[in-house]
């Protein structure tokens, strides 16, 4: 009687536990990373020749970067929410253009306009730099 002697061959499986540890690794650096914002946007609409009715129109002055602007020659900050809400209270329909001195940052000018329609401003709109 022959008695195999030899050792049997095992063919070795390729183990998934590595591969998954690194995708999950890479799964929570990817969710730790990055960041989630809720952006929000705004409603910026050019006028049309349709429109005929011709509201009062309010300029404001954006002055610096920090938020500073005038209006009918009184400076004001856009961080107080109470006086941008008195302005606006004045005149609800009417059209408010900023002005933006030369030199600012385009969020300074997206910041003003921003604080105008949480106001409760209908119409706000954008003039070109002076």
């Amino acid at each position: 009687m022959l008695l195999k002697t030899e050792q049997p061959v095992h063919r070795r499986a390729i183990s998934l536990t590595p591969l998954i540890d690194v995708v999950f690794i890479l799964l929570l650096f990817f969710m730790l990373s990055s960041t989630f914002i809720q952006w929000r946007q705004i409603d910026v609409s050019a006028p049309s020749e349709a429109e005929i009715e011709v509201k009062s129109q309010r300029i404001i002055k954006l002055l610096s970067d920090d938020g500073q602007f005038s209006f009918e020659g009184k400076t004001f900050s856009s961080t107080d929410k109470q006086v941008i809400a008195r302005l606006v209270a004045q005149d609800r329909e009417a059209v408010y253009v900023i002005q933006v001195a030369s030199g600012l940052r385009t969020q300074s000018m997206i910041n003003l306009l921003d604080s105008f329609k949480q106001a409760g401003a209908t119409s706000v709109t954008l003039s070109g730099v002076n």
